[in-house]
This record gives C-alpha cells, structure tokens and sequence, in this order.
C-alpha cells in the first residue's frame, strides 16, 4: 500500500510538469519595455520597443500600439494589431511641429499584456524666424547683415539661410550657419531692404522682419571686413557655376543620347534628316549656355571689382591684413582657373560625343550602301534567270 502510494504520487508530479509549462506558455505576455520614440521628419515618428522577456514562451505574435495625439494624456488605438514579433514600427502621414506620445502592448493567443512605459516625441518643423537683422553701410557699394540664429531650429539643426534683397532672392541657400552676409557691388547712396530666413531638413523656416539701410557715398570704411562673408560669396560664385555647366552637360548629353538612338533606329533615306535636327538642337543649346556663363562671367567681374575696390580701402584703414587680401585675391584667381579648365573638360566632352555620333552616321551609311548593293546584285541576278 504504502509502495502504490508513492508510485500515484510521482506520476501526479510527472504528469503536472507539462500542464505547468502549458499555463506558462497560454498566459498573456508580460509588458514590453524600453519604448523610445524619435521624430524622423515633419511627418513621421519612428518607434523601437523591446519584446517581453517571456515573448518566446507566451508565443507572442503581435503589438497593439496606441497614440495620444497632442500627448494630452488621452490614447486611443493607432494599431489594433501588428501581426508580427517585429518591435518597430513607423507612424507617417503627422502634422509638423506637433507632439505625439505611445505606448505598446504584446498579444498572443490568449490576449494582450498591460502596456510598455510611454514615449512621445514632437515633429520636426521648419526653423522660425531669426531675430535681429541688422543692415549697417560698409562703403559706398556694400552693406553688412548680422542676424541671430532663430530660436528654434524645428527640431534639426540648420543648415543654411536664404539672404533676399527688395524681395529678391539673392543667395538662395549659403550652406552654412553663419549669421552675417556682405553684399557688395550696390550703388553709392541706395536704399536697399534685406530678410533673411533659416534652412534646416525640413525646410526653408519662417523670414525675418524687413531691413533697411542705404550705401554711403564716401569711400572711407566705417566698419571691419569680413573675410568669411567674402569667402562664402565667391564659394557662391563657384556653386551656381558648377551647377550651370552640370545641367549643360546633362542636356547635351541627352540630345546625344536621343541622338544616337534615332540615328540606330532609322534608314539610310532619313539619317540626313537626323543630323541636321540634332546639329539644330546642339547649336540651340550651345548658344543657350554661352549666354548663361557670360552672364555669370560678368557678374562675378563686376563682383571682383567692387571687393577689390573695397579691400583696397580697408587695407589703408588697416581693417584687413594683407594675408586676408591675398587669400581673397587667391579665390578670385582660382575661381578664374577652375572655370576655364571645367568648361574646356566640358567642350572637350561634347566635341567626343559629336565624334561618336559622326561615326555611327559613317557606319550607317555604308551598311546602307552595301545593303543597296547586294539588293541591285541580287536584282540583276534575277534579270540574268529571267
């Protein structure tokens, strides 16, 4: 009696273990943790959660992501289930510059666990406005703007400010954050009215309050010369050149492309026709470009002159070192040396791609002329049967 006993006993043991490890497995999850949320742009927040220490054994096969729109402390389901062990998930389609705040559940067959700790994040925005624009006279053709940098930056650093001019755009983006910018090459006793606006990776921010301020007419310098400005001037110069030739070269070689198609797709009778259209077009976008540069040529002159001019008065002021003069002057002679070498490199690449195009007509034509051949060769045969 007593050996059956604990025979009954031990297979009660035995068999209570699986049953053990099959509650475990059916229970609901535990909560998942560590839930971080990050603005990845004025309309997107990404979130990254870590699963339940016992995701495995309560086979857990989903999330439950809830959102609460203005992190008032009211949430409401934003995805009732993900239907995957994945422990991120994008949340899109946001309005800039406003706050969300989630929280995260894990699901499995038997139900949802409580929710992981709350995360929330505020959506990237474009900067404001920056603040205190000063506009003071340097010389009889240059003024000096000094702003501060806006007091939000949207949530990304910034990246550059657009400088206008009487509602013009004069630097479009100067691809840095410094907060002063020289324009010269004005006229003697002119009014001009500034704003400036900052950039970030969303977006071009909100503009400064106007600004106005006019050019003496003395040559003397009131003020200090910056160096930099100079530098980001000419760094201007060098980017609209760069861009100009960039999209000249991507035009030319389009036409060529378009080109060499028509002439690999049509017949002896039309290539003709071919090459007067594309040497038409060519000569349309040569003159459209020799236009461009010329213009960017004189105003970088005319750019040159008047900071030459102006260095020439502050060096007697004793405002600027004579290495800064140099420097300058440097850029200038550099400016000069880079575009005549990137526009040569570029004459250099179309007159190889007129040559290609040559000889793809040259081929053409005698394939055209052999094929014409042995057609007569083969007609005369037949006359000879005949």
């Amino acid at each position: 009696m007593k050996t059956t006993g604990i025979v009954l006993i031990l297979l009660v043991a035995t068999l209570a273990a699986p049953f053990e490890h099959i509650f475990a497995q059916t229970g609901v999850p535990l909560p998942p943790t560590n839930l971080t949320v990050q603005a990845a742009s004025s309309s997107q927040v990404n979130l990254r959660w870590t699963a339940p220490i016992n995701a495995t054994d309560a086979g857990v096969n989903g999330y439950t992501i809830e959102r609460d729109v203005g992190c008032v402390g009211i949430f409401a389901v934003l995805v009732a289930n993900t239907t995957t062990s994945a422990t991120t998930y994008s949340n899109t389609g946001l309005l800039g510059d406003f706050c969300y705040a989630y929280r995260v559940s894990a699901l499995n067959s038997v139900g949802a666990s409580t929710a992981s700790n709350i995360a929330s994040a505020t959506t990237l925005s474009v900067p404001n406005a920056p603040a205190g624009l000063t506009v003071t006279p340097v010389s009889n053709s240059s003024l000096k703007l000094t702003w501060s940098a806006p007091s939000d930056n949207g949530g990304s650093k910034i990246t550059g400010y657009q400088v206008q001019r009487n509602g013009t755009i004069i630097v479009a983006n100067t691809g840095n954050n410094q907060t002063t910018y020289l324009n010269t090459g004005l006229l003697p006793l002119h009014q001009q009215t500034y704003r400036v606006a900052a950039w970030n990776s969303v977006g071009l921010g909100a503009f400064s309050a106007n600004v106005t301020a006019k050019t003496t007419n003395q040559t003397g310098m009131p003020g200090s010369i910056d160096k930099e400005n100079l530098g980001q001037a000419v760094s201007d110069f060098v980017h609209k050149r760069n861009e100009l030739l960039k999209k000249q070269r991507e035009e030319v070689f389009k036409i060529i492309r378009e080109c060499n198609n028509k002439v690999r797709n049509t017949n002896g009778t039309d290539i003709k026709l071919v090459k007067e259209d594309c040497r038409k077009l060519m000569h349309s976008l040569k003159d459209k470009y020799a236009e461009a540069r010329k213009q960017l040529k004189e105003e970088f002159k005319t750019f040159r002159e008047d900071t030459k001019s102006l260095l020439k008065e502050a060096k007697k002021a004793k405002l600027i070192e004579k290495g800064d003069v140099k420097d300058i002057e440097r850029e200038f002679k550099q400016f000069g040396n880079d575009t005549k070498r990137e526009e040569k490199q570029l004459d250099h690449d179309v007159k190889d791609l007129k040559k290609d195009l040559k000889k793809q007509l040259k081929d053409i034509k005698k394939e055209s002329k052999k094929k014409n051949k042995r057609q007569g060769d083969g007609h005369d045969d037949h006359n000879k049967d005949d």
